[in-house]
């Protein structure tokens, strides 16, 4: 790192979820005057909905040999955990096309290895930051396991695990049917094996968010909430200031962080951001406290997060609650709860659960993961508007790779030699596809 770089602008970033926090956070750190600016409330997107999963395992890119084949029979299907249903939007079929040509060999290579470093530097980035600023969110280093129904998909996982461990040094341990009933109890017997994750955690996202906050007010970070941004002025290559339903704000820097809603910036900055909403959905369930003894009819929620790989249906036990969350629909900008595929992933849970779910969570969320093409975030500075950087699109690994992208991006400002090599998260990737 280079600290002998002096340069501490006043920053402003737009955008108060999970990615605009760290960047506030590691920024503040350095000595910059930050302000986050937020639309609604802080975390009140995608950042408190999601698993809770933090996973060095999430390694392999979405986009690699044979995805677009193997999703085809989830496509064609309503109830499928990947679903995108048919309309004339150019904007969503260029992206698909792009991401076809994306599920190549090289570039799961290439991929896989960006997303490594970031996963990995961020979870290092976590630890440090809970070591030295402890917050209640519920941390636990539990794994995570990934549980398969059919004995052909869990044995065909061997040669993915195989390839974690050659490659980036993560070794998943193996349970067959036996072994996963006597690790987790609360699964149902018969299922064919899980692998466990052993190096991955989980967290309360709400509570992050929450402690989060807190650290930043106490640090001296202006937030901003409830104030939405309207329009850039951009004049010669700068961002001059942003118009906003609270007045104008003027800074050195900006950073944009507004998840899957980011390309509405792009015209202004005069990049492109290919980003398209990838909707999900999550229930989260009180525990019943008379189910938590082991008998006949009785069982406690899993204690290990979980992921359903035949349905991508995903649990998480969080204290008294239990989450269950599932589904990628690319349907565009839409926030409504379709109550037909809540119950859907809520039935789906069940089918591998001793514990009986209760018929009403306690809450239900949907929102949008922001989705690149080619599976990695955009983290740099604006080609054309040189004080202006995004820092988006990290799609089903926001929450895991947040601590190091708001790294990256406060690096990047400060003129810092970064972390890790910035360079596939660039921008400048997608000026090729004009």
């Amino acid at each position: 790192m280079n600290e002998s770089n002096s340069y501490r602008p006043d920053v402003t970033v737009i955008g108060g979820g999970v990615i605009g926090c760290w960047a506030a956070h590691y920024l503040n750190q350095r000595g910059c005057t930050v302000t986050i600016v937020e639309r609604d409330s802080i975390g009140s997107g995608a950042s408190t909905g999601n698993c809770g999963y933090v996973c060095p395992s999430h390694v392999m890119p979405l986009c690699q040999p044979g995805a677009v084949l193997h999703s085809l029979p989830q496509l064609l299907s309503r109830k499928g955990a990947l679903s995108i249903p048919l309309r004339l939007d150019p904007v969503l079929w260029r992206w698909l096309y792009r991401f076809f040509w994306n599920c190549t060999s090289s570039h799961q290579t290439h991929a896989a290895a960006a997303r490594h470093d970031l996963l990995k530097l961020s979870m290092d980035a976590y630890r440090d930051f809970l070591r030295h600023s402890p917050i209640e969110c519920q941390w636990q280093d539990a794994g995570l396991m990934t549980v398969h129904r059919g004995q052909r998909s869990f044995d065909a996982f061997e040669q993915v695990a195989d390839h974690l461990q050659s490659e980036y040094g993560i070794r998943p341990d193996r349970y067959d049917s036996s072994q996963l009933a006597e690790f987790e109890p609360g699964l149902i017997e018969g299922l064919a094996g899980g692998w466990h994750f052993s190096g991955d955690s989980h967290l309360n996202p709400s509570q992050l968010m929450s402690g989060l906050k807190e650290k930043l007010v106490q640090s001296g970070v202006t937030i901003r909430e409830s104030t939405e941004v309207r329009c850039l002025d951009v004049e010669r290559g700068r961002l001059r200031a942003i118009e906003t339903s609270q007045g104008r704000i003027r800074s050195d820097v900006f950073v944009l962080a507004t998840g899957a809603e980011s390309p509405f910036f792009a015209k202004p900055l005069g990049c492109q951001i290919p980003i398209v909403p990838g909707k999900g959905y999550s229930m989260t369930y009180q525990i019943d406290a008379s189910q938590t003894e082991h008998g006949p009819e009785q069982s406690p929620p899993p204690r290990t997060p979980i992921i359903f790989e035949d349905s991508h249906v995903a649990v998480t036990p969080l204290g008294d609650q239990f989450r269950v969350g599932s589904t990628m629909q690319l349907a565009g900008y839409d926030r409504r709860l379709d109550a037909d595929r809540i119950k859907m992933i809520r039935d789906d849970a069940q089918t591998y659960l001793r514990y009986r779910l209760p018929n009403t969570p306690i809450s239900t969320w949907t929102g949008w993961r922001p989705m690149v093409h080619d599976d990695l975030p955009c983290i740099g500075r604006s080609p054309r508007v040189d004080n202006t950087y995004v820092a988006s699109g990290n799609g089903m690994i926001g929450l895991s790779t947040g601590t190091g992208t708001g790294k990256l991006i406060a690096e990047l400002i400060c003129g810092e030699t970064t972390s890790i090599d910035a360079a596939p998260f660039s921008l400048k990737r997608f000026s090729r596809e004009s």
